[in-house]
């Protein structure tokens, strides 16, 4: 605790503009074993710890995990930099396969909750993906009535947890330039979509360049990402273009197909 009221201390006032004070419990074995298996790549505890800061008034972060294993002790120093509270969940026993990592941080995590009120505590956050925590989330959030988020690799995070949680947050962070894609895709299936619910019963006439005309107008995003976004829809069968008549020089109109937007979460 000490460490952290160091590293992390704050000017002490009402609550009103100040930040919540909070403990973070990390199942470092997720983490690292997650992070490495599907994105090749390691933890950067620092930058947690920093996003932590940003955030809160941390009191402690807690990492557990079997330091036995190799990778996860040649992490230890790196922890250190953020963290002196490392608890060792090795399951020495022979008559176990299950290790007991899971087991261990909800024992600490209850015991905490049990203390929240006389220290102080107001939120939690809670790394791991692991289904097991989301009796413990539900817990801190509907009778503690604490904030709880969720940090989970990404794609290696149980559902249930996450809609326990106040907020979750996956790592890694998307690249930028696929979240601006996203979000511009979002935006043209969006205005086809108010287009056609505005014309009903009525012929909708979209076309391309309308499109892109009215999603940078109205959303003031720049008309080349629009034409790029646009193009992969139709590229990967979201939105198609059909004639509206047969002659030549016929105008072609945009149909989306929508049941494979829900399908695929566009919208």
């Amino acid at each position: 605790m000490g460490f952290f009221k160091v590293l992390f201390s704050k000017q002490e006032g009402s609550k009103i503009g100040r930040k919540k004070k909070a403990v973070a419990f990390v199942d470092f074995e997720h983490w690292y074993i997650s992070l490495d298996k599907m994105y090749h790549t390691r933890p950067d505890i620092k930058a947690f710890g920093e996003e932590l800061a940003d955030r809160y008034d941390v009191q402690d972060i807690a990492f557990f995990g079997d330091f036995s294993n190799p990778s996860l002790r040649a992490e230890i120093f790196n922890i250190r930099q953020v963290s002196n509270t490392i608890i060792e969940t090795q399951n020495i026993s022979a008559n176990f396969e299950k290790d007991f990592t899971d087991f261990i941080m909800l024992d600490h995590i209850y015991q905490s909750a049990m203390k929240a009120e006389s220290q102080g505590i107001d939120a939690y956050v809670v790394f791991t993906g692991d289904g097991h925590f989301s009796s413990a989330v539900s817990f801190l959030v509907n009778k503690c009535r604490k904030e709880v988020g969720v940090y989970a690799v990404k794609d290696a995070c149980s559902t249930q947890l996450s809609n326990c949680a106040t907020y979750t947050r996956l790592i890694p962070d998307e690249n930028e330039d696929e979240v601006k894609e996203a979000d511009c895709k979002r935006l043209i299936l969006k205005s086809l979509k108010a287009l056609q619910e505005k014309n009903k019963g009525k012929k909708v006439r979209a076309t391309f360049w309308q499109t892109v005309e009215a999603v940078s107008k109205s959303s003031k995003v720049n008309k080349e990402d629009v034409v790029k976004s646009l193009r992969h829809l139709i590229s990967k069968g979201y939105i198609y273009q059909i004639k509206e008549t047969n002659k030549p020089d016929s105008i072609k109109i945009l149909k989306v197909k929508w049941d494979q937007v829900y399908k695929d979460k566009l919208l």
